[in-house]
């Protein structure tokens, strides 16, 4: 029998709890994300909990990276599919985000996701680019594609379609 290897810690580890964000309806989507990215608001909390940050926020465009680790391990060992779902839907919102209006935000209703490799414990840095490819007063639409940050692979890529909510 081997001894089992030890785990990656996640990378919230140890941090206390992020204060409240303030609240932030009057904002646009892209001044509310470019906040988190300068540090001036707290992260997604299922982001830092996966391992993953806000790297890079444009004009419909988002950037997360990250590395998967073994706190996403299914008993087979292998990475859940729910772990590339959640990183792809974080970066299909965000993008959307960066275009909407304050006093708007946006709700998924449809998300399309094809894997094409896998994910496992040991994968280096992932990033994951989403871009807005339309956004209108009552639906957007987003794509967005998981890659190796370093070779370039493609491991995933996602479609969606968003409701435009007015919240004021």
């Amino acid at each position: 029998m081997t001894a089992p290897r030890p785990l990656r810690a996640r990378t919230d580890a140890g941090r206390p709890p992020a204060e409240k964000t303030p609240d932030p309806l009057g904002m646009t989507g892209r001044e509310v994300l470019q906040g988190t990215l300068d540090g001036r608001f707290p992260g997604a909390p299922i982001l830092s909990a996966l391992g993953f940050r806000l790297a890079q926020v444009g004009d419909g465009t988002v950037v997360f990276e990250g590395e998967p680790g073994d706190q996403l391990l299914d008993p087979a060992g292998g990475v859940y599919g729910g772990f590339v779902a959640t990183v792809l839907e974080a970066a299909l919102g965000s993008a959307v985000l960066t275009q909407l209006a304050g006093g708007t935000r946006s709700t998924s209703v449809k998300i399309g996701i094809d894997i094409h490799r896998a994910v496992r414990s040991d994968t280096r840095t992932l990033r994951c680019e989403g871009t807005a490819i339309h956004v209108g007063t009552t639906t957007a639409s987003a794509e967005a594609r998981l890659i190796g940050a370093e070779d370039g692979e493609l491991y995933a890529h996602a479609t969606s379609m968003y409701a435009i909510l007015r919240m004021l």
